[in-house]
């Protein structure tokens, strides 16, 4: 076999495979999540994290001073 007929079977099977991937992705539709989750719920909120980039550094991560 030439070297372009081998190129030109396996680039078509992948069209093949990534062709079916989507179909099968069409057909299924997005997934549900597991367990839903509300982030505007005040009982859970937790102002420490709101901002990852506002709290303390641990040792040895911030400026030299």
């Amino acid at each position: 076999m030439k070297t372009a007929t081998k190129l030109t079977a396996f680039l078509l099977g992948l069209a093949a495979v990534f062709g079916a991937a989507y179909g099968v992705g069409q057909v299924t539709g997005p997934g549900t999540p597991a367990v839903e989750i509300h982030h505007d719920d005040p009982e859970h909120a937790n102002p420490e994290h709101d901002d990852p980039g506002s709290g303390p550094l641990p040792p040895g991560h911030g400026p030299d001073r």
